[in-house]
């Protein structure tokens, strides 16, 4: 055989040889395309469900008003990189936050919409995404407690600040002979509070709280109807407690308030809220704003 034809051959040969290993390449990775913006965020959803109860479809509806989806970068090995991005800003230095997750695509012969969620990024680095889930639920229930923590705080010096208030009312009833209005109101309050405690629910407990205010200014008007309250120390020293106690009151109110705010942010920032919704973990409304 001359060389010139079999030169034609081994090119021939060289040139079968490349498609039929490009058709295998293209057979072992059929995701050779990026995975689509709604896949994103079923497959999370599809992932979330395996540990929880939420609907796929919810799930995905709740990532998608928290995050958005910036960027789609199909990698050599077939992996789609995504970029994500809060949808809400933050008053920290961390305003609308990105952070990108992997995806690898579905196995040959498998539905074409089967994606799976590979890692996600923190701090620069890659993690397995079995690792977000306890991350996450962990940080989220610190949070949630930590909030809890400060309700109950703020439901122990309410009572406590009527406590000082009744405390300084029956000294003022003991020097000026004669029972104040406020006094009743003050006593009948116990049993509201106890009624509260019982009923365990944030609005029973903020009417408490709001009627206990209501006393407020008539407790400490005392002193201008009767006139011999201005003279007696041991009354003065209770009105002072008294107000020491609203200051109390006033600064687990703040406490609580900024804890359910920091519960609150933390659903809304990568990487949590990935997967906060999926955990049973929603917005905190406290009930009750600063007065």
């Amino acid at each position: 055989m001359k060389k010139s034809t079999i030169h034609v051959v081994f090119i021939l040969l060289v040139s079968l040889w490349l498609a039929a290993s490009e058709q295998v390449l293209l057979a072992q990775t059929p995701a050779s395309r990026t995975i689509s913006r709604d896949d994103v965020f079923f497959t999370i959803a599809r992932r979330l469900q395996q540990i929880s109860e939420s609907p796929v479809s919810a799930i995905a509806s709740e990532l998608d008003g928290v995050v958005e989806v910036v960027s789609i970068t199909l990698e050599p090995d077939g992996r789609s990189m995504v970029t994500f991005r809060e949808r809400t800003p933050s008053s920290s230095a961390f305003t609308n936050k990105s952070t990108r997750t992997r995806f690898s695509p579905p196995a040959p012969g498998a539905n074409p919409r089967d994606w799976n969620w590979v890692d996600f990024e923190e701090n620069r680095k890659f993690y397995p995404v079995d690792k977000l889930f306890p991350y996450a639920k962990d940080e989220l229930t610190r949070r949630k407690q930590a909030t809890a923590a400060s309700w109950k705080t703020f439901v122990t010096v309410i009572d406590k600040q009527r406590e000082a208030g009744l405390k300084a009312v029956e000294t003022a009833k003991a020097v000026i002979k004669t029972e104040p209005p406020v006094l009743a109101n003050l006593v009948t309050l116990k049993a509201g509070y106890e009624s509260a405690v019982r009923d365990g629910g944030t609005e029973t407990m903020v009417s408490y709280y709001r009627e206990v205010q209501a006393q407020v200014e008539l407790v400490n008007g005392l002193a201008d109807t009767y006139g011999d309250l201005k003279a007696n120390d041991a009354y003065l020293r209770l009105i002072d407690s008294y107000n020491e106690s609203i200051k109390m009151t006033e600064a687990a109110q703040k406490e609580y308030l900024q804890k359910v705010e920091t519960y609150n942010e933390t659903l809304l920032r990568l990487p949590y809220t990935l997967v906060a919704y999926g955990l049973g973990f929603t917005k905190m409304e406290a009930g009750i704003t600063v007065e």
